[in-house]
């Protein structure tokens, strides 16, 4: 592997990355309560990504995708945690005043957390590290040496591209908008919920239906 191939990974991850998805959501979210609980977040999805990479590096994303049945309760799993979030999201946009009773403090904790699950119970990162990551290693002498370069890029560029989008959050004025934050909130937690029951919807059609 050269640096054409790397430049070809680095094209498939900020692809990945400009995907909408439930990560886009929550740090969109969490960007518009202030710039720390963004950062929290965000840096709880870039660990949830560092799990997925040391996994990766020691063969047990693969191990893990090819088991009977294991990626069918990562991908229920992570469907309920979306549908938690997103009823969350949902029930605090009915008061503008849920997130002033809490500390900054308890929001960040619970910030970071949230990114860190959701990331980790995410079938698309686990699918990433085990169907896209492999394409762009080979079976060479260097594939360890690659494999923790690739890695290592998919969560430094995950962190800078988390970083960029808290800024233009914060850029836009999101964040000094009562009214701009509720619908953010509305429009997260309504997303979150689909997301959530599409892929359960999707891994219970696959599992239920012949051939599917």
């Amino acid at each position: 592997m050269g640096a054409e191939s790397w430049a070809m990974f680095v094209l498939a991850l900020l692809v990945a990355l400009a995907v909408p998805g439930p990560d886009l959501v929550l740090v969109v979210h969490s960007a518009t309560r202030g710039v720390r609980e963004g950062t929290t977040t965000a840096a709880g999805i870039v660990s949830g990504l560092l799990l997925h990479a040391l996994l990766a590096v020691a063969g047990a994303t693969a191990l893990l995708v090819s088991a009977p049945g294991a990626l069918v309760v990562v991908q229920v799993i992570g469907a309920c945690i979306l549908l938690w979030l997103g009823a969350n999201m949902l029930w605090s946009a009915r008061s503008t005043d849920t997130d002033a009773t809490q500390s900054t403090g308890h929001r960040t904790r619970s910030g970071y957390m949230r990114g860190f699950v959701t990331n980790a119970t995410n079938p698309k990162a686990l699918l990433f590290f085990a169907a896209i990551l492999p394409q762009f290693i080979g079976h060479g002498d260097d594939a360890k040496a690659w494999t923790l370069i690739l890695c290592a890029t998919v969560v430094v560029g995950a962190g800078v591209w988390w970083a960029a989008a808290i800024a233009i959050v914060r850029l836009f004025g999101f964040h000094r908008s009562q009214t701009a934050d509720r619908i953010i909130t509305l429009l997260g937690g309504t997303a979150l919920m689909l997301i959530g029951a599409g892929l359960l919807v999707a891994t219970v059609y696959v599992r239920t239906v012949p051939g599917a």
